[in-house]
């Protein structure tokens, strides 16, 4: 039996219990989070809860669109693939990326339940958004423009806000205003709740999926039970794939994975205040890594939360306390070096990285046009990493000229000791409505970051000892004052026409790897780096923060009447000074594989380009149902000024483009997609970092859901044609040439071929 097969029939063994939750009464979530900013400011596009919404100033991802995607991947990052502006570096799996108009990983806001979560990796392996698996999520946010300074500091692109589920409750739901404070109902079909005694209620949904490419297949379930005051809330997630093939049917190495999350919640609600306390894990035993020279061969994560949320006469408040500990091991999976590694063999490499702090926020309605926002957060990071001696290595990297058996002999390599990076930010906020159609939002930040590391040493003095040296007499302490600041005006010509222009200034301190890796040795550096490029990296202690200069303005256009269409268009324009890039500063190896010893630097950039998305009811019938047509695009240009060298990793002219139907049948809702994804060639790179260039490509995609009572069915096919493509932003192959398969270092990663899917989903 196949095992597609097999997910459809867990589906119907399932069908007894979700027919009796049918009968079960039905409520609402309730969110003491609403946001006057987005809801007052803000209208729909018309787009369904299917793909999400889209506001006048960012986009959200709906827990319906979540549940469209997830069948397809279990990646987090792209269930925000269909956001305008947003593109993805490869890195693992589950580990992707999100790139913001070309401002990569570190320069977004990344917000998991209120947790800003860094990266313990010296390769970003784990990244924020690898933290939760879809199931856990109740919506995204994804501001692109304009953010708000309350939306976050310490970054010059955009702001990632993932909201997990909120808690539901078994009483009736709270009145929409409240004292003065918002409060609204989350988005997509009210829970069933099934009641277990007088006063007690449950809900839950268990879903699993099944992908051809790669043999992948996960299982996902969810799980609440609640009295009017109290709730208790579980989600978990295990996935697993092998390795996938490209469109030419070749194995792509080290594309593996296993992951396994789970999370609770319990929390408590008395009218327009909640308490609650989150704790998230997350085991994930390997996760190949096909564009670096290392895999993640474990990672663990603890994550503590403790939230405050509350309504009163005079606004609203919000405090939380967070913790979150990662256990990082890197070495090498077996089909790219031929043999089982283990921590004596192959180069094993530790990371133990902690975030912790607080965050307070008041929202003050000033007066019936005004609402002031302050707020003051803490957010301190601790990392180690350091790599154990191994004596004989043999590890092959000779093509770096260096022996492996003396490279790693004979003491541990710190790579950083106690490197430390602490961000104290307060912020204010005002927003005014100064007619039906005019209003304004001014804020201000101040992030002032304080960071050190302790000295460092190298697997012997032979190798090493010069490099660490002289970075242990050097000061490592630094301290940066960082301001920013929003200012924007909307105007709202009727439902029909809405416009906003703003200016923002953010600033961005480096991060702890930016700052303090140091050694120029060509194996180590080339263990520095999330970028996919196969180069080698320095640190720089002299580094200075970045701080962007954008403006951007955003149409809106649409019939509020019908919502049969639906356009937004936003150009903007970023000018970063003192972006942080890179300096080349020797070559390793020689030959066509020969890579570049690269040390972190400031130079003036400019970043410019525009999105656009739409969407557009062509038809409605009573035999054949709605048919709509949708589509996002974007682009985005990116040079150093002082040179006019090219930023790396910017994504060429690219979008998508779908055909959808809904229609009711056979007592369901019987939904079809059938989208075009494509992207122009990428002649445009870097010569510094060696980016290779990308041909054009264009993959068509199919997808189909049934949804009856509360079953769910989900089929359908990525890449349809199997095409031979690379993604744009895919990196360098590292994985094919370390094993040998691949004679040139420089070859694109190839994108995943024809992969079919399907999934059943059942609510209870």
């Amino acid at each position: 039996m196949s095992k597609i097969a097999s997910c459809l029939l867990a589906g119907v063994a399932l069908m007894p219990f979700a027919a009796r939750a049918q009968q079960a009464p039905s409520l609402p979530n309730i969110d003491v989070y609403a946001d006057r900013y987005s809801s007052q400011s803000s209208s729909e596009d018309g787009q369904s809860s299917r793909e999400g919404k889209s506001t006048l100033n960012a986009t959200i991802i709906s827990r319906d669109a979540i549940a469209t995607r997830a069948p397809a991947t279990n990646d987090t990052a792209l269930m925000l693939s269909g956001a305008p502006g947003v593109s993805f570096y490869q890195a693992g799996p589950v580990s992707s990326l999100p790139v913001i108009h070309g401002l990569n990983d570190d320069r977004n806001v990344v917000v998991l339940g209120g947790v800003p979560i860094s990266s313990a990796c010296a390769n970003h392996m784990n990244p924020p958004l690898s933290y939760i698996d879809p199931v856990a999520i109740g919506s995204v946010e994804v501001l692109t423009v304009n953010v708000p300074v309350s939306k976050g500091g310490d970054s010059i692109g955009g702001s990632i806000i993932v909201k997990p589920r909120d808690p539901v409750f078994a009483g009736a739901p709270a009145p929409a205003v409240v004292k003065g404070a918002a409060l609204t109902a989350v988005e997509g079909p009210a829970p069933i709740l099934w009641p277990l005694s007088p006063g007690v209620v449950a809900s839950g949904s268990v879903s699993t999926y099944y992908r051809s490419n790669g043999d992948g297949l996960s299982v996902s379930g969810h799980a609440n039970v609640a009295t009017d005051h109290f709730s208790l809330q579980y989600d978990g997630a295990w996935s697993k794939a092998g390795n996938y093939n490209a469109g030419d049917g070749s194995v792509v190495r080290s594309t593996g994975y296993e992951a396994q999350n789970q999370s609770a919640t319990l929390a408590y609600r008395n009218e327009d205040q909640l308490l609650a306390f989150h704790y998230a894990f997350q085991n994930i035993p390997y996760q190949g890594f096909v564009n670096q020279y290392m895999d993640m061969l474990g990672n663990l994560g603890n994550t503590f939360d403790l939230s405050y949320k509350g309504g009163f006469a005079w606004g609203r408040l919000e405090a939380s306390a967070y913790y979150h500990l990662t256990q990082h091991y890197m070495n090498f999976l077996e089909d790219r070096v031929g043999y089982v590694t283990t921590p004596q063999t192959g180069m094993p490499m530790y990371v133990n990285g902690q975030d912790y702090g607080y965050k307070l926020k008041a929202e003050i309605i000033a007066s019936q046009i005004d609402l002031v926002r302050v707020g003051n957060e803490l957010h301190m990071q601790t990392l180690n990493e350091w790599w154990p001696p191994v004596q004989s290595s043999g590890m092959g990297m000779g093509d770096m000229g260096m022996s492996g058996m003396s490279m790693m002999c004979c003491s541990t390599f710190v790579n950083v000791n106690n490197g430390q990076r602490n961000v104290l930010s307060t912020y204010a906020e005002w927003e005014r409505r100064w007619t039906n159609q005019w209003s304004t939002l001014v804020g201000l930040r101040n992030d002032t970051v304080w960071m050190n590391a302790g000295d460092v040493q190298g697997y012997n003095t032979m190798m090493y000892g010069k490099n660490a040296a002289a970075f242990n007499a050097q000061d490592h302490a630094k301290t940066d004052i960082n301001f920013d600041a929003t200012a924007l005006v909307r105007y709202f010509v009727d439902p029909s026409a809405q416009y906003e222009f703003g200016y923002t200034r953010k600033t961005r301190s480096p991060s702890i790897y930016e700052r303090y890796a140091w050694s120029t040795n060509a194996m180590a550096a080339s263990m520095i780096g999330w970028f996919g490029d196969g180069n080698g990296y320095v640190g720089n202690l002299d580094l200075k923060p970045e701080v962007a200069h954008t403006i951007a303005a955003t149409a809106h256009w649409s019939d509020p009447a019908q919502k049969a269409w639906d356009v937004k268009l936003t150009p903007y324009y970023s000018y970063v000074q003192d972006y942080i890039d890179v300096d080349k500063i020797g070559t390793i190896g020689s030959g066509p594989n020969a890579t570049n010893l690269l040390r972190f630097a400031n130079h003036n950039a400019e970043l410019y380009g525009f999105d656009i998305s739409g969407r557009a009811l062509i038809a409605h019938t009573a035999d054949y149902g709605d048919f709509s047509i949708s589509g996002v695009g974007g682009y985005v240009r990116g040079r150093r000024t002082d040179t006019s060298m090219n930023l790396y990793h910017m994504m060429p002219l690219n979008g998508k483009a779908a055909l959808e139907n809904a229609i009711v049948i056979f007592g369901g809702r019987l939904t079809s997609t059938a989208e075009v994804q494509a992207a122009a060639a990428k002649t445009l790179v870097q010569s510094v970092r060696l980016e290779p260039t990308t041909p054009a490509y264009a993959i068509v995609n199919l997808r189909t859901s049934f949804e009856y009572r509360n079953l769910r069915f989900d089929l359908g096919v990525e890449n349809l044609a199997n095409q031979m493509y690379y993604n744009p932003l895919g990196g360098i192959d590292i994985a094919d040439w370390n094993a040998g398969a691949n004679a040139l270092l420089h070859t694109p990663v190839a994108a995943v071929g024809r992969t079919i899917y399907g999934g059943v989903t059942a609510r209870f």
